[in-house]
């Protein structure tokens, strides 16, 4: 394994210094993309003039991806400008890039230049790994095959990833005469990959953050495998650590990892009671994306007890967080369940104009997968009294369902 991956670091490398522009598609699985991160950090570590900016976070759409990314770069701007002073003036994000009537590719682009325009003058290059943790199934129509196809800054490195067992950009870079398009497929065993997570948490020459950081990822792995009593110790040893250590955002999630064991034991109220620890961490830090995932958390496990003043209570939270984080997808989800809790407590009406506001944000940043979700709650909502909207409704699921389905095929 360390002789793939050392491989895989010379490609890198070999793309990132050379003095031509260039691309490189990475064939991998969802697993094997944290392998592909640790080595694009260390890289980073090495490199003192160059910008290494690498987004692993899954979304369900190329849309929701640039999204994603585009809201991390504003928090980063917002984090440096706080660092640096009142003085210094960061110029926003072009308006082009949160335009969402855009294809996902013309909005990347416009991402990229704004950052091209940040480098200083002299031998700098700007490293873009966008190796989403999950692929969105339209990444490559809607985003990597137009970038591949657009001609590359010469001070732009980009990395991009495909899935190796339906590899489809991965297979038009591997065929492209273009000497700029690279293409490299990394297949780590599965055996392998865990053994190296294993080996890095007992290394002792490792700085102890770093073992920390493996000790979490086998821990997803325990819980992601069932291995509940095995991920519970090293979710509680990594919370220890960081709690200890000072790092409140990072102990909040450790946290939350115990209480993802809780609650994939079926013990609810001792998930809530956790959850709860967790964000009383979380909340001291400027980490509000830690702290979207530890209320989220918390708010679906009230629901899951029937608690749902309390349940609504997390998701108005979350909406108010996930809006300031710009995360338009994930403030659908929430209000989605907004209504249900609405719907429990007797109040379908508050319910139906949650769902009609969450119904009309999907429309706007064409979520379909939860509009179709929202347009059978309205249905069913709108049966005993009227007619004519339900018909509406189920008019326009049937359209979305065939969509998906058209989606689903190809």
């Amino acid at each position: 394994m360390q002789a793939v991956l050392a491989e895989l670091e010379s490609v890198l490398a070999g793309l990132v210094e050379r003095d031509l522009p260039g691309a490189l598609v990475v064939a991998c699985s969802d697993v094997e993309t944290l392998y592909l991160a640790q080595v694009l950090a260390r890289l980073d570590e090495r490199s003192e003039s160059d910008l290494f900016l690498t987004f692993t976070d899954a979304a369900p759409t190329a849309a929701a991806l640039v999204d994603a990314l585009a809201d991390n770069l504003a928090l980063q701007q917002a984090n440096l400008a706080e660092l640096l002073g009142p003085a210094t003036a960061l110029p926003a994000l072009p308006a082009l890039a949160r335009d969402t009537s855009r294809p996902p590719a013309d909005r990347l682009a416009a991402l990229v230049h704004h950052l091209l325009d940040l480098l200083p003058a002299g031998d700098h290059r700007l490293v873009l790994a966008v190796v989403p943790s999950r692929l969105p199934a339209d990444f490559s129509g809607e985003l990597a095959g137009p970038l591949l196809r657009r001609p590359q800054h010469p001070r732009l490195r980009l990395v991009l990833r495909d899935d190796r067992a339906r590899p489809d950009h991965f297979t038009s870079a591997e065929a492209c005469p273009d000497e700029h398009v690279l293409a490299y497929s990394l297949d780590l065993a599965p055996a392998d990959a865990v053994a190296a997570a294993v080996a890095a948490a007992r290394d002792p020459e490792r700085p102890a953050a770093a073992r920390i950081q493996a000790l979490m990822e086998l821990a997803y792995l325990d819980l992601g495998h069932g291995r509940l009593a095995d991920a519970a110790q090293k979710f509680s040893g990594c919370a220890e650590f960081h709690a200890r250590a000072g790092n409140p955002a990072l102990a909040a999630l450790a946290l939350a990892g115990v209480g993802d064991v809780q609650r994939a034991r079926g013990d609810f109220v001792a998930a809530r009671r956790t959850y709860e620890s967790a964000l009383l961490e979380a909340a001291a830090t400027p980490a509000f994306p830690v702290t979207l995932q530890v209320v989220l958390a918390l708010a679906d496990t009230c629901l899951a007890l029937a608690q749902h003043a309390d349940a609504e209570a997390y998701y108005q939270l979350a909406d108010l967080l996930a809006g300031k984080l710009l995360r338009p997808h994930t403030r659908a989800d929430v209000q989605e369940s907004l209504g249900v809790c609405r719907l429990a407590r007797g109040a379908g009406d508050e319910a139906a104009r949650a769902w009609e506001e969450a119904a009309e944000l999907c429309r706007v940043i064409d979520y379909p997968q939860r509009l179709h979700s929202l347009l059978g709650r309205l249905a069913a909502h709108h049966e005993p009294r009227d007619r004519a909207r339900q018909r509406t409704c189920l008019e326009e699921q049937a359209a979305l369902a065939a969509r998906l389905k058209e989606a689903r095929s190809c």
